[in-house]
């Protein structure tokens, strides 16, 4: 997933994955929302290359639950129930908790520099009421805190997640409440890793990925 904000299609063996890697970002950004269709004709055309690559980074996503396919040549991202969608957020939640305890032992002063700067960022997007810009720095932000754990299998179990919550959340900011209901709890977790204390910065990352189960329990 390292390479999902960065896709590079130019080079024939790179093109499914870096066709793979681009629709990532949008479903993480929310710029594909739920039940949206996607045509591989449609984008193959986008993207100027033939219907291959496409329908493998399609079928790659849908192995992921992160899109369902819908005809011999469509997909679309899943139409979730609110409770589905609330249980997404909920085991993201409880691993982003454990992963921030783990960071929290491994952060130096560089780290804490690079989130403040995702926090700049997301200040920013936050300011101009952008949400994909806001939603990309979000992701920046909380990669950068679970990377720390040098868990593979973690981190890769937590980027799935993004990837299929990453349209709801999107949703949910757009439509479901206010700008000024956005912001979560950046600064207060960059201050706990600071300070090195494990159970704050895992309880205030637990706090901030659990917005989405209660916004979608209430939903429900």
């Amino acid at each position: 997933m390292n390479q999902a904000l960065k896709p590079d299609i130019s080079a024939p063996a790179n093109l499914s994955a870096g066709i793979y890697s681009d629709l990532q970002r949008k479903l993480i950004v929310g710029d594909l929302r739920p039940a949206e269709n996607l045509s591989i004709r449609t984008l193959a055309e986008e993207y100027k290359v033939s219907a291959m690559p496409v329908r493998e980074a399609l079928r790659q996503l849908a192995s992921e639950d992160a899109l369902i396919g819908a005809a011999k040549k469509a997909y679309r991202v899943p139409n979730l129930t609110s409770e589905q969608a609330a249980d997404l957020f909920f085991v993201r939640a409880v691993l982003e908790g454990a992963a921030a305890e783990i960071a929290a032992e491994r952060v130096s002063e560089a780290d804490i520099k690079i989130l403040r700067k995702h926090n700049i960022d997301l200040e920013a997007a936050w300011g101009k009421q952008h949400a994909s810009d806001f939603l990309f720095a979000n992701y920046q932000f909380h990669r950068h805190v679970y990377s720390l754990t040098g868990n593979s299998a973690l981190q890769s179990m937590i980027d799935a997640l993004y990837v299929r919550t990453g349209p709801w959340l999107a949703y949910g900011i757009t439509n479901l409440v206010k700008p000024d209901k956005w912001m979560g709890e950046h600064d207060h977790i960059i201050t706990a890793l600071g300070q090195r204390d494990k159970a704050e910065t895992r309880r205030l990352m637990e706090e901030d990925a659990r917005w989405g189960v209660e916004l979608f329990r209430e939903l429900g």
